[in-house]
C-alpha cells in the first residue's frame, strides 16, 4: 500500500505566505537589455509577505533584479523577477519576490494618534414639517 500526499501539500503547491488582492501604487526601476535605466509607475494586483504580482509594460526576464518603491509608504527595496506571465493590453503579469525579507513593506502608514477625542453629536436636529 502506498501513501500519496494530497496535491495541496506538494512543494510546488505550497506558499510561504497568504496571497491578498491589493492595488498598491508602485514605481519599478530596472535596466533594459541595452543597459538603459527604465522607470515605470504601475500597481500591484496581488501582494504577500514575500513579494507581489504586478502589471508591467517594460520587458523583463526571470531572475532579473529590479528596484521596487511602494508609493504610499515611500519604502524601496530590491526584488527578483520570479515569473513572467501572460500579456494583456500591452502589460505583462510579473511575479516578483523580495531579495531580503521586509515585513510590513505593503502596510500603509497608520494615522497619527491625537489626544483629543472627537465629540459625539449630542442632540438630533429637529424635524421641520412643511
Amino acid at each position: 500500500m502506498t501513501i500519496v500526499a494530497p496535491a495541496n501539500l506538494l512543494p510546488q503547491n505550497r506558499r510561504r505566505s497568504k496571497r491578498v488582492r491589493g492595488r498598491i501604487p508602485v514605481r519599478v526601476r530596472l535596466q533594459d537589455a541595452s543597459k538603459h535605466s527604465v522607470s515605470e509607475n504601475t500597481h500591484t494586483v496581488i501582494i504577500n509577505d514575500h513579494g507581489a504580482l504586478l502589471l508591467l509594460a517594460a520587458t523583463t526576464h526571470v531572475q532579473q533584479v529590479i528596484h521596487l518603491e511602494n508609493l504610499i509608504t515611500g519604502k524601496e527595496l530590491l526584488c527578483r523577477v520570479a515569473n513572467v506571465g501572460p500579456s494583456f493590453m500591452g502589460k505583462t503579469q510579473i511575479a516578483i519576490e523580495f531579495i531580503m525579507p521586509t515585513p510590513g513593506f505593503w502596510e500603509a502608514p497608520s494615522a497619527p494618534k491625537t489626544d483629543e477625542a472627537v465629540p459625539a453629536p449630542t442632540a438630533k436636529p429637529p424635524l421641520v414639517k412643511k
